[in-house]
């Protein structure tokens, strides 16, 4: 099964993996489809729940709306409203949490990544039982942010994208019936010129690791 894989495969992915930060200014320059589309075929071969899609083979959805096409502006305005609806409602909850002020933002000024990346790419995975869509819709995400990172391409979560789910004008717009797939998303282009992603500190291997 693991033929060919050698060290030098294992190097290459660690630098992958090492390399692998969240872009939050974009270029106006758009990356090739080609690449775009390795990008996806990533995360078409990322893990899935076997048991919840069985039967389904339309169980994984890909949209890609790029920065060019009219529906992103229409897909940007239902998102801006629905976290003003959204923000409402916590509102009344649990008072002005971070969390509120910053859905609140986003219904002024929009959804980072949504409009302001050459693609907005969203994914959709089947609901079933055991309900665990989500976990593999981050699998494929996370395939898909690795090849990006492979090819220099910058990657940014949109995790706005998993609240629109049961949001039937949004999955109108993209053709899938509603509620009966989780989504998730990613915006995708070249980092800006002179961007530099910020240090993050993971976890200390010496701290979080126990061996029983």
């Amino acid at each position: 099964m693991f033929e060919g894989i050698n060290e030098q495969h294992g190097r290459a992915l660690d630098d992958i993996l090492k390399a692998r930060r969240t872009v939050r200014a974009f270029s106006p320059k758009a990356p090739g489809k080609e690449d775009i589309e390795a990008v996806i075929r990533a995360g078409l071969i990322a893990p899935f729940g076997a048991l919840a899609v069985a039967g389904k083979p339309d169980f994984r959805k890909v949209i890609v709306i790029p920065n060019s096409s009219p529906v992103i502006v229409t897909a940007a305005n239902i998102m801006k409203n629905r976290a003003g609806h959204f923000a409402g409602e916590l509102e009344k909850k649990i008072g002005l949490a971070p969390f509120v002020q910053n859905l609140k933002r986003v219904a002024q000024q929009g959804v980072p990544g949504v409009g302001n990346a050459p693609y907005y790419i969203i994914v959709g995975e089947r609901k079933g039982t055991p309900p665990v869509a989500a976990q593999s819709i981050s699998y494929c995400l996370h395939n898909m942010w690795l090849k990006a990172t492979s090819l220099g391409i910058g990657f940014q979560l949109v995790s706005a994208t998993a609240q629109m789910d049961s949001d039937p004008e949004f999955c109108k717009l993209l053709g899938l019936p509603c509620a009966e797939y989780a989504l998730d998303g990613c915006a995708l282009g070249y980092p800006a010129e002179g961007y530099q992603p910020p240090q993050v500190d993971y976890p200390d291997y010496d701290i979080s690791v126990a061996w029983l």
